[in-house]
């Protein structure tokens, strides 16, 4: 190909130009030379654009590249430069197809690929392990494959990212672990676990909590009721009442140890299974929570206020809800001073979530306790004559909790500022 641009087209014309005007001149039809020379040039060029064109069409070779000027070698000239960049780009995108599919291939979760159609569209080898889902399968609807109502009722909700534990298709032993997440408007990924070996170790660490809890609550219970006895009998020495009294308290704590541990336990648990939330009537809940706690002995030097949107509801488990409730209100109780104020606040934030926040105005906390707060068995005062009525689960609990109901846990304080204990929900 000659080395030319397009000023080749620009020097044609004008020659063009100039010769019909001399012909014009010399033979007195200046108009007929110059369109009867233009058509010339117009016809040179269409010739050029056909072969060009053809060129094109048939893969643009490079051994088969038409002989032009101009524009027309700069076109055929980016062409190919063009075409030489595609196969690069094409090589290294193959390579990367290739390497992804090689890991896809070696995850050892199952991997899937679906469309808006829910059809099978790419699945790794695991998939046919734990869905039974084959290569041969591509194009299937997966809801064919998998017949699990509540698969099918996660397949046709709105959003994009949803979580289902589901029996092993093949093998109804095991539990399975499924992931649904919306890539694009085209397209959604499908990855399924194996947890049956997690469900199996949570078994046994509920069910060794619970026989460790009934082991311990039986001398438990006999202590406390001797301790009782001897302290009601009216016998006791004035030097030996205070040490009955303290070793009575911590028998109680004992007993409220093991209650938390348990319901801990329980929570930890359930979270890896599938729960059926309820409406929880939250105003008339956090109103007698409030009242009784308002009431109580600890309270009693306490300014409780409370400020509640008698319209706002949740779902959840209405028990594990009160519990959320009441270890926050008490806490703000116990662990501050006679004459601190609680406000308790249940509203709905700019985001349309619900939200608890309990706040005091006392010591506060130093924010060297503030990331062990949450802490099983963390307390900031361990002293032996403080906070015995704590446990240090109280804050672990209404954690797991949160967890399980999709709720985040915030933590505010500034010591001699006061504190406050946050819960967002969801939206509703």
């Amino acid at each position: 190909m000659k080395n030319s641009d397009w000023r080749t087209d620009i020097i044609a014309a004008g020659i063009f130009i100039l010769v019909a005007t001399i012909c014009g001149m010399v033979s007195d039809y200046w108009l007929a030379c110059f369109f009867g020379i233009s058509l010339i040039f117009f016809i040179w060029k269409y010739l050029q654009f056909r072969r060009f064109y053809q060129w094109y069409k048939a893969g643009a070779s490079k051994d088969e590249i038409p002989s032009s000027h101009g524009i027309f070698a700069v076109l055929a000239n980016q062409v190919l430069e063009n075409k030489r960049q595609t196969k690069k780009i094409q090589r290294r995108n193959q390579y990367l197809i290739e390497q992804f599919n090689t890991t896809a291939q070696a995850l050892p979760f199952a991997t899937v690929l679906l469309n808006t159609e829910n059809e099978v569209q790419w699945s790794n080898r695991s998939a046919y392990n734990l869905l039974n889902i084959r290569i041969s399968d591509q194009g299937q609807r997966i809801d064919n494959i998998i017949r699990n109502p509540q698969f099918i009722e996660m397949l046709s909700s709105s959003k994009t990212d949803q979580e289902l534990r589901l029996e092993h298709p093949l093998d109804t032993e095991k539990k399975i672990h499924l992931r649904l997440i919306t890539l694009s408007r085209y397209r959604q990924l499908l990855v399924a676990r194996d947890i049956s070996a997690q469900e199996a170790l949570q078994k046994s660490r509920r069910a060794f909590v619970a026989n460790a809890s009934h082991e311990l609550r039986s001398p438990l219970t006999v202590i406390s009721g001797y301790l009782e006895m001897i302290k009601d009998s009216g016998q006791v020495p004035e030097d030996w009442s205070i040490a009955i009294d303290q070793a009575l308290e911590q028998s109680n704590r004992m007993e409220q140890i093991i209650a938390d541990m348990l319901k801990l336990a329980t929570i930890e648990h359930d979270r890896y299974m599938e729960t059926k939330f309820e409406p929880i009537q939250m105003p008339k809940l956090l109103n007698r929570l409030f009242n009784d706690l308002k009431n109580s002995r600890d309270a009693a030097q306490h300014h409780m206020t409370a400020q509640i949107d008698s319209e706002l509801m949740i779902s959840g488990n209405e028990s594990e809800i009160t519990s959320v409730c009441l270890n926050l209100m008490r806490n703000a109780v116990i662990h501050t001073s006679p004459g601190t104020s609680v406000h308790i606040h249940w509203f709905k934030d700019d985001n349309s979530r619900p939200n608890l926040w309990v706040r005091d105005n006392g010591e506060g906390i130093d924010n060297k306790h503030m990331p062990h707060l949450t802490e099983r068995f963390y307390r900031v005062d361990n002293s032996r004559t403080k906070n015995v009525q704590s446990t240090g689960l109280g804050l672990a609990i209404v954690k797991h909790i949160c967890l399980k109901h999709q709720a985040e846990f915030e933590i505010e304080s500034q010591k001699g500022k006061g504190s406050v204990f946050k819960v967002k929900f969801k939206k509703v």
